[in-house]
Formats: C-alpha cells, sequence, structure tokens
C-alpha cells in the first residue's frame, strides 16, 4: 500500500514539473536590467570576489548587510530582437539596518521571450547580526501588462555565512536564499515549451493532405492539441524558489585577486533548476572582469538557452564631488563611481547588451585618509 502512495505522489510530481511552462527568461527576469546581476551568475554568495548593488537582492536580501557607505544605482539594457528595460535603486546604511531597494521597468512582449510590459518594485531591510553571520528580507511588488493586467505582491528572505579563510580560500561564503513568498506574475501567451510548427510536421501534413484531400481542419486539430501555446504562461519567477551558492577568493597577490561562485537554484517547487557559475577577476581593485553561466535545466530541455557565457566588465574611480556644507557633513567630498557594461547571449538571435553606473558616497572605512599625529 505504500508503495502505491509512493507511486501516485511521485507520479502527481512528475505532472506538475512536465507541466510547468513560464516564459524564456521568466526566472531570470529581475536581472535583465543590470549588467552586475546580468554577469554575477546569480550569486546568493555575493560573486567570487564579493560585490554589491542595490540590485543584489534580487539574489539574496542579505548581501547588502556589509554596506557602510550610501550609494545611487542606474541601469538599462538593450534586449536585441525582444525590448528593453531599466533599473534604479539605492542602498542606505543606518546604525540598525541597511535599507535597499530598486524600481525595475522590463518591456519584453516578443514570443521568443514573451515577459510582458511590467512595473516592479523591491525593498527590504538587511543586518549584520554577528561576525560572520548577516540576514535580510525584502518585499515586492508589480504591475504587469500583456494580453491582461496581473500584479505581484510577495517577500524574499536570505542568510549569508562569511569568514576571512577556510584552507587556502580566503573571504569564504555561504549564502542562501528563498524567493516568491507570495503572489507572482503569471498570463503572458507564450511559454518556454511553446514551437512552431516544425519543419517535419509541415512536410506530413502537407503529404497527408494531398493523399485523403483533407486539408486545414485535421492540421488546425493536431497544431492546436501538440504545438499551439497555452492559453497563459504559468508563474515566473517561480515561486518558492530556494537558492544556495557558495564563493571565495581563490588567490590573491598584490595586483590580481581571483574568485570563483557556484550557485544552485530550486524553482517552484521542483518545478525547474537553475546552476550557476562564476569566475571574477580584479586588477588592482579598480578593474573587474566577470564570466558567469547560467544552465537553466527547463530553458535547455526545451532548447531555448545558450551555452555562451554572459561576459562583464566593471571599473571603479575616485570622484571629486565637491565642497559645499551638505557634502562636507555627509563626508562625501571623495567618493566612488563604478560603471559597468555586460553582454549576455540567450537564444535565437536574442542578446542584452547592459551598461550601469553605481555612485558610492565617501570613502570606505578602510580606505579613509591616512592622519599623520606628530611630525617627522
Amino acid at each position: 500500500m505504500k508503495k502505491i502512495w509512493l507511486f501516485i505522489v511521485l507520479l502527481s510530481l512528475s505532472g506538475i514539473v512536465f507541466a510547468y511552462n513560464p516564459p524564456v527568461g521568466g526566472q531570470f527576469f529581475y536581472n535583465l536590467a543590470d549588467p552586475l546581476q546580468l554577469s554575477s551568475a546569480s550569486s546568493a554568495a555575493g560573486g567570487g570576489i564579493f560585490t554589491v548593488n542595490s540590485n543584489s537582492i534580487i539574489s539574496n536580501p542579505a548581501l547588502p548587510a556589509y554596506e557602510n557607505r550610501a550609494e545611487i544605482d542606474l541601469s538599462g539594457s538593450a534586449l536585441i530582437n525582444a525590448g528593453s528595460a531599466f533599473q534604479m535603486g539605492t542602498i542606505i546604511p543606518t546604525r540598525m539596518f541597511v535599507i535597499s531597494g530598486f524600481m525595475n521597468g522590463t518591456f519584453c512582449d516578443v514570443k521568443e521571450m514573451d515577459l510582458g510590459n511590467s512595473f516592479n518594485i523591491k525593498a527590504g531591510l538587511s543586518k549584520q547580526v554577528t561576525e560572520r553571520i548577516s540576514v535580510g528580507a525584502n518585499i515586492y511588488t508589480g504591475i504587469l501588462k500583456c494580453d491582461d493586467v496581473d500584479w505581484s505582491l510577495g517577500m524574499d528572505i536570505g542568510a549569508l555565512y562569511r569568514i576571512s579563510q577556510l584552507g587556502f580560500m580566503k573571504d569564504f561564503r555561504i549564502g542562501a536564499s528563498v524567493h516568491g513568498l507570495g503572489k507572482n506574475y503569471s498570463g503572458t501567451e507564450y511559454g518556454v515549451k511553446y514551437e512552431e510548427e516544425p519543419d517535419w510536421y509541415k512536410y506530413a501534413m502537407h503529404d497527408y493532405s494531398v493523399a485523403t484531400g483533407n486539408s486545414w481542419i485535421f492540421r488546425k486539430y493536431i497544431y492546436d492539441r501538440y504545438f499551439a501555446p497555452k492559453e497563459t504562461t504559468d508563474t515566473f519567477p517561480g515561486f518558492h524558489s530556494l537558492r544556495t551558492g557558495a564563493a571565495a577568493n581563490f588567490f590573491k597577490t598584490s595586483t590580481i585577486t581571483g574568485g570563483l561562485s557556484a550557485d544552485v537554484t530550486v524553482a517552484g517547487f521542483f518545478q525547474d533548476m537553475i546552476f550557476d557559475y562564476g569566475f571574477q577577476l580584479s586588477i588592482k581593485d579598480n578593474l573587474l572582469i566577470r564570466v558567469g553561466q547560467t544552465f537553466d535545466i527547463l530553458e535547455l530541455n526545451n532548447e531555448k538557452s545558450s551555452v555562451f557565457p554572459v561576459i562583464g566588465v566593471s571599473y571603479k574611480m575616485k570622484l571629486n564631488m565637491g565642497k559645499s556644507n551638505f557634502i562636507k557633513n555627509h563626508g562625501w567630498e571623495t567618493s566612488e563611481l563604478r560603471v559597468a557594461a555586460a553582454q549576455k547571449y540567450f537564444y535565437d538571435n536574442i542578446s542584452a547588451y547592459s551598461a550601469g553606473a553605481n555612485l558610492i558616497l565617501g570613502l570606505n572605512e578602510s580606505d579613509g585618509p591616512s592622519i599623520q599625529v606628530f611630525e617627522e
């Protein structure tokens, strides 16, 4: 009897997995507009070389907890043959928490990547609770316009464990986060399982029509039954998605630092699995080169994904903010500007070209000016 019930449960789960049909790029939805997130391999541990901006809460709400400087972020992406996306956000450290959030607009309603036209907001709090552990939580909401109007409302939670060294690895981190605790989007038309009439089907139907004299009626029945899109796509990004990841610096010299990250995401109650890896190389702490890859099992199985990696680069420079009283009172006379760009090829001639800038106000506490007490 137990074996029968186990078989029924497994059969039910397999039916759920087989039926899941989000749009292409649905699990990657919030990352499209920002070059750092686009090329970070969605690291829940902050990437091989720990790098954070306001959009990092997409991967793990706990990541901004270590930030002690205010930040303003602006980015956008051209989705070639698909649409566009933009994002603007901020990080605000306070004595109790670090506040972070962003606004996002994504406009992508072609059948190859039918994400619809949406406006989204994510905002949250994070806190370093011990020397090694930080936690965070976000709330999100948005509105989606496709054939109909849909909305989203929910929360994400996350945690990060960080130690300075583990064996030969420096700045070792383990991150975990749960996303989509609420209502996510659905309702666009073309899902990952949609396909045009394949060539073999067209030829077969042509031969059948010639042989039997039965033309469009039978052909339409077969297409509607096996190939036509569902009325609407399923939930995206996947609800109750668990993301776990690890990252560390694997080598470090006075000039060059190299780091690796690896993540696994179980999306929507095992309806999809996503594997991410990333490599980052920092040169003189200014130039950062990123190479990342995402393997979405559902998209790969339906031939709607690419094996080409994402390539990104960013450069950080000092910036003189002036000498007004307001700037001086906040200690922002010298700040940092990080500019970034990334490129990702999806599939079927769809690519993302992304650029952005992060204005980080003030100097890091470890980078403050040296003070000479006594004259030599």
